[in-house]
């Protein structure tokens, strides 16, 4: 679990800081939000990936730990995309 947590907020730490710069997007509230939103959003979507949907579809380690840190990096991409709509 401290691996998820670690690899999750570093990831998408990295994601929604490095994302707008590759699409020249401007962070409609930030970047602190951008990546707040973002890292937020990974961490809790990381958590229920890891404790709730990995096993109940059969997954074990180390498929478990690669499907939640992935699919959280998709989300904080995701959130970028949400925050850019709403405003």
């Amino acid at each position: 679990m401290p691996v998820m947590l670690l690899a999750t907020i570093v990831g998408s730490v990295l994601i929604t800081w490095l994302l707008p710069i590759a699409f020249k997007s401007d962070p409609p509230y930030g970047v602190a939000v951008d990546i707040a939103v973002g890292t937020i959003a990974a961490v809790i979507w990381a958590y229920v990936a890891y404790e709730f949907i990995s096993p109940a579809i059969g997954l074990e380690n180390p498929g478990k730990l690669l499907l939640s840190v992935l699919d959280a990096y998709g989300l904080a991409a995701m959130t970028l995309w949400i925050l850019r709509k709403i405003k």
